[in-house]
């Protein structure tokens, strides 16, 4: 799951897989904007077929933390 999250934080960056890490801030560090985070926000949602309220993801500010949080969002959708 995480190596997933990983492609689609690449994806949405532009930056390698492997330049990714886990303390990196979203925005500071990968250069997401606001739009970009949406955009990552609706990948995840399609691809670990989950639902993220904009409540929940707007406090999620570093790559540990969405990996968290989604693991934690595809355990109790489960």
């Amino acid at each position: 799951m995480k190596e997933q999250l990983l492609a689609l934080l690449a994806a949405n960056s532009g930056l390698p897989f492997h330049a990714i890490i886990a303390d990196a801030h979203l925005e500071r560090d990968l250069g997401l904007d606001s739009l970009d985070t949406v955009n990552l926000v609706i990948d995840m949602e399609d691809r670990f077929h989950i639902t993220i309220p904009d409540e929940d993801y707007l406090q999620l500010q570093t790559v540990k933390q969405f990996c968290d949080y989604l693991q934690f969002k595809v355990a109790a959708e489960a």
